[in-house]
């Protein structure tokens, strides 16, 4: 069965509503206080050097003032325009990928 387009949403729209949840989400992050408690609820992370922290916190702020990867967000675009509502939150699982690879690059992954 093939799935209709809901043409009543933009591609354009449904672009800056997942750029705008998730730069709002990434400004957040960038919070000293919000990371940390981010870092140890998602990795078990309770301390962290200073300098580490300031990484983390540059690279955030790279991802949130890069464009939105539309290859990574294909599926998401595809889904709203069909369901004609975005489901796009900060938990959405994407998000946590494009986080997730900079936690990483600092030795941070998430306990099994």
């Amino acid at each position: 069965m093939h799935n209709k387009i809901n043409p009543s949403i933009s591609t354009e729209a449904i672009i800056s509503n997942i750029w705008e949840v998730r730069n709002i989400y990434l400004t957040k992050l960038m919070n000293e206080d919000m990371l940390l408690a981010y870092l140890e609820e998602n990795f078990n992370t309770i301390a962290i050097s200073p300098v580490k922290l300031e990484f983390i916190k540059r690279d955030l702020k790279e991802l949130r003032d890069n464009s939105l990867d539309l290859v990574h967000y294909a599926s998401i675009i595809r889904d709203t325009k069909i369901l004609g509502s975005s489901s796009f939150t900060p938990e959405h699982p994407l998000l946590e990928i494009e986080l997730h690879t900079i936690f990483k690059k600092y030795g941070l992954a998430k306990p099994v």
